[in-house]
């Protein structure tokens, strides 16, 4: 039984109002919780002790998921960036617009919202994201490496995975998740997490029915291979 419940901002969509909270990280003290809104594309941050809101963040378009590194907190979006100018787009829902592929009408990119949270306080209740990273379709899960360096974004649906460098906020490793990159069939990895010492790196690929284990070393990793669930 949950001890207290915490209400969200409204997210004042066209078609909903309410909130649909996704990913959530706990700061290394347990004094802030850490919301991907997904309805309204922000992240939160909150009071863990009073579900107060602190702080809130421009991020991508339905972020789903967030992680902690340093002074940073990254948030994967599945719809990428938020459209601009000439962009063509579609419907995501709820009234709201992604970048979509001219020909197939489907979402062109994900991304990656990283967010500074040493940022001074100012008096603007909305802050905008550090950078937006690319990384393949559908980025979802995220996992950061034990000592911090790394944090690797799942993009289902390009079946790949987004190595970020934490020191620079860049990608600097695509992976492919399926054993063979010309298969026809599908990974779509969906959910990360690393070792102990972080040196494995083990992905649920969903529609593979299968973890698949890499041996994690930045420029040079390499898939194992699968393990059936």
């Amino acid at each position: 039984v949950g001890l207290f419940s915490i209400p969200l901002p409204r997210a004042e969509a066209p078609s909903r109002s309410a909130e649909i909270p996704a990913g959530m990280a706990v700061s290394p003290d347990g004094k802030r919780l850490y919301v991907a809104l997904n309805l309204s594309n922000r992240l939160a941050e909150l009071d863990a002790s009073t579900g107060h809101v602190l702080r809130l963040w421009d991020v991508g378009v339905q972020p789903y998921d967030v992680a902690l590194a340093g002074h940073k907190a990254y948030v994967s979006n599945w719809g990428g960036r938020r459209p601009e100018g000439q962009d063509v787009t579609g419907p995501a829902g709820r009234g709201m617009f992604v970048r979509v592929d001219p020909v197939r009408f489907i979402a062109s990119e994900g991304s990656v919202s990283v967010i500074d949270l040493s940022q001074a306080s100012t008096n603007s209740p909305l802050r905008t994201p550090r950078s937006q990273l690319l990384t393949g379709l559908h980025a979802c899960a995220l996992a950061v490496s034990p000592n911090g360096r790394w944090v690797v974004a799942a993009n289902a649906g390009s079946d790949t995975l987004s190595v970020i460098d934490t020191r620079t906020d860049q990608v600097t490793e695509t992976l492919c998740a399926r054993q063979n990159p010309a298969d026809l069939f599908g990974a779509q990895p969906n959910a990360l997490a690393f070792d102990k010492a972080g040196g494995k790196l083990f992905v649920c690929n969903g529609t593979q029915n299968a973890v698949a284990v890499f041996d994690f070393k930045p420029g040079q990793s390499s898939l194992r291979g699968l393990i059936p669930v």
